[in-house]
């Protein structure tokens, strides 16, 4: 590099033309002291060119992984886990073989027979109410019956909840399973408690009057069907 700046400068030395002579001191005098940051500028543009140029440098394999072998073996896509997948060596006996997801069974609506011989008179809905003389919210089904008629349970289950009031008389609610209950309303008179397991067809009690709650209308039982708490119209499953 210093042989090619002094190579210039014998060039440049050379006396020239009487009208160029101005014009070339100059240009000596700018080389000799920047001559050698050109140089070098001119070798960083040189080097760059060539490295971003080269796909060699950059086409480099995403992973290496190595065999027992000892051979490099390269791999373009993602890279494989180092350990198994979880859960890839713990299925349940029961599902080996079997595509899919497990779902579990779906919970199957009880059927309810008929607790008392009677007619339905009033619906699941909005409906008048001539205790309190407007148009409330009526969450089950009112089934006529005579006063003093076997209330029988419509499903089988487990007596969970046995009360008394005004409003309701003896008010009984049956635990089905899988979230539903059974709930009976206007009875004078029990024969199960708290706790009891029955069937269907299982004697619950006698009819009576209706209490406040939905008094001026004849004797009848108050049915619902609760589904997690919330009241559901038990004529889609009243057999």
């Amino acid at each position: 590099m210093l042989k090619i700046l002094a190579s210039w400068k014998k060039l440049l030395a050379f006396k020239p033309l009487s009208g160029q002579e101005k014009w070339s001191s100059r240009l000596q005098r700018v080389i000799k002291r920047r001559g050698l940051y050109l140089v070098l500028l001119a070798l960083l543009l040189g080097g760059s060119y060539y490295l971003v140029t080269n796909d060699a440098v950059f086409q480099k394999p995403a992973v290496e992984t190595f065999t027992p072998s000892g051979q490099a073996e390269v791999s373009q896509g993602i890279p494989s886990p180092l350990e198994p997948l979880a859960g890839s060596a713990t299925v349940p006996p029961e599902l080996e073989g079997q595509a899919g997801a497990y779902t579990a069974p779906a919970t199957v609506s009880p059927s309810l027979a008929l607790p008392v011989a009677g007619k339905m008179v009033k619906g699941y809905g909005f409906a008048y109410a001539p205790a309190f003389g407007d148009y409330r919210f009526h969450p089950g089904i009112d089934l006529e019956a005579p006063a003093g008629s076997e209330v029988k349970a419509a499903a089988a289950g487990v007596v969970k909840q046995v009360e008394y009031s005004d409003a309701w008389r003896y008010r009984l609610v049956i635990d089905l399973d899988n979230g539903y209950e059974t709930v009976y309303a206007h009875l004078s008179s029990i024969k199960v408690a708290k706790g009891d397991r029955v069937q269907a067809g299982t004697v619950l009690g006698e009819l009576g009057e209706p209490g406040t709650a939905e008094a001026g209308a004849p004797a009848h039982l108050h049915l619902e069907l609760l589904k997690n708490g919330n009241a559901i119209d038990p004529v889609s499953v009243l057999q």
